[in-house]
């Protein structure tokens, strides 16, 4: 778990405020020799790391130590996979619900599709996210690509540059619980397990909490609320499925290990709450197709990220 931090205000990124730790997996303790050759991360490191809770009990108490109060800061992600699934199935695991600081947060991929001359960001040179950003911009990356810490630092030099040359980088991604597009149903790939954008669709109808683009200026009224129900992280905790993909189970062959274990997979009685129109969200801007948006440029890469 890797942060750094970037003034936005100064343009500053500093060097004294980082936080890195290592944490240790509880379902899969043991790292794949896939897992640790790709991020150079070996299994003493984990063995010797403290569990989630820790870790981010210890991150809670550094983000005090630099009195980074809530609403002042947010975080910038390379796409909107490190928050609405990695974290958001940290916490289903933990059966907490999503904490107010993790409900928003920068999609720096998408700002990066739009400053590209003519939206040409795919046929930029290189094949990842990394690749493409460094040679645009001429950052040199410096370190293991599918490293937490080396990416933190990237990105923040990404950052800083986008800053400098006065773009906007705001919040531009929220968590919400409800969308139009789960309610198309969904024809599963046999083969999703093993393929990245046919999993991505059925995390997306299996998580709670799916992201949403933001398409207005973000305000402090905003913050940690949900844009479909309007309710705060407190009542709108995505414990309880709003909108439970009944049809993507009936077509698993055998249970997901990934939604068994947050509990996902539990079988809800009652009518299913979707199936009741509401006005508000039909007629709603920000609910887009979030399917569409699992598709999109944003995923650049994520399949090998750690």
């Amino acid at each position: 778990m890797n942060v750094t931090v970037i003034n936005i205000r100064d343009k500053l990124i500093r060097e004294d405020q980082t936080f890195n730790r290592f944490v240790r997996p509880v379902i899969n303790p043991v790292l794949s020799d896939y897992c640790a050759r790709l991020t150079g991360i070996d299994q003493n490191s984990i063995n010797t790391a403290d569990v989630f809770p820790v870790v981010y009990d210890q991150f809670v108490e550094w983000l005090r130590e630099h009195n980074f109060q809530e609403k002042t800061f947010a975080f910038v992600c390379e796409d909107h996979q490190t928050i609405w699934l990695n974290a958001q199935y940290q916490f289903l695991l933990l059966d907490r619900s999503m904490p107010a600081i993790f409900r928003q947060w920068n999609n720096i991929t998408t700002v990066l599709q739009y400053l590209i001359p003519e939206r040409n960001y795919d046929n930029l040179p290189g094949e990842t996210f990394v690749d493409k950003s460094s040679n645009f911009y001429n950052i040199e990356f410096v370190g293991n690509s599918h490293n937490s810490m080396d990416k933190s630092s990237y990105l923040a030099k990404l950052t800083k540059r986008l800053l400098d040359d006065n773009n906007l980088v705001t919040v531009n991604r929220v968590l919400r619980c409800n969308v139009n597009s789960r309610r198309v149903p969904l024809n599963v790939d046999p083969n999703w397990r093993t393929t990245f954008q046919s999993a991505m669709l059925v995390f997306v109808r299996m998580l709670p909490l799916v992201p949403a683009v933001v398409y207005t200026y973000f305000t402090d009224d905003d913050y940690a609320k949900c844009q479909y129900c309007k309710n705060g992280p407190n009542v709108c905790t995505g414990v309880v499925h709003e909108q439970f993909p009944y049809e993507v189970y009936e077509q698993l062959v055998e249970p997901s290990a990934f939604a068994s274990a947050a509990r996902l997979d539990i079988d809800f009685d009652g009518e299913d709450e979707d199936e009741v129109e509401d006005e508000e969200d039909v007629n709603d801007e920000n609910d887009v197709n979030d399917e569409n948006d699992v598709n999109d440029e944003d995923d650049v890469d994520d399949k090998d990220e750690d």
